[in-house]
């Protein structure tokens, strides 16, 4: 009888560390898909961004009104959008450091279409620019929702 019941406790705790291995593996792996979700938000609100940048550029290009403010804006968001690339492409070997340069590389362009918000208004081009800033906005949504996801992990765990 003694045996017994050492030997269904003994059972017992090893199913349940099982269970608990199981899920604990399950778990990691949404959180892994999740990760690889907010990754590709970023890169997909990136390029967005970038788009919309090169197209105001070209309008505030087309109406002469270029200056070093517009330019180191927009060199800004070039080096930003670069180093998320640079970054993107390091998260399959460094990770730590690929992770790194993809989180400066990102507030790097969202601190480049602050400035160039700032001088396209200055310039008084905003009305002119209003889609591609809708469309720099809408970038901006999903680098910032990836981010969230890529830093947090699945929403609801």
């Amino acid at each position: 009888m003694k045996n017994r019941r050492r030997y269904f406790t003994m059972l017992t705790v090893i199913l349940s560390l099982g269970i608990f291995a199981v899920a604990g593996c399950l778990l990691a792996a949404e959180n892994d898909q999740a990760i690889k979700e907010g990754q590709k938000a970023m890169m997909e609100g990136a390029k967005q961004m970038m788009d919309g940048n090169k197209k105001i550029m070209a309008t505030v290009a087309k109406k002469g009104m270029k200056d070093a403010e517009v330019t180191a804006a927009e060199k800004m968001m070039a080096d930003g959008y670069d180093m998320m690339v640079k970054g993107e492409s390091m998260m399959t070997g460094n990770q730590a450091e690929g992770r790194e340069m993809m989180k400066h590389g990102a507030k790097m362009m969202l601190d480049a279409e602050k400035a160039t918000t700032a001088a396209v208004e200055k310039k008084g081009l905003t009305k002119v620019c209003a889609i591609d800033f809708t469309e720099c906005h809408a970038g901006e949504q999903k680098i910032e929702k990836g981010a969230l996801d890529w830093y947090f992990g699945a929403p609801g765990l």
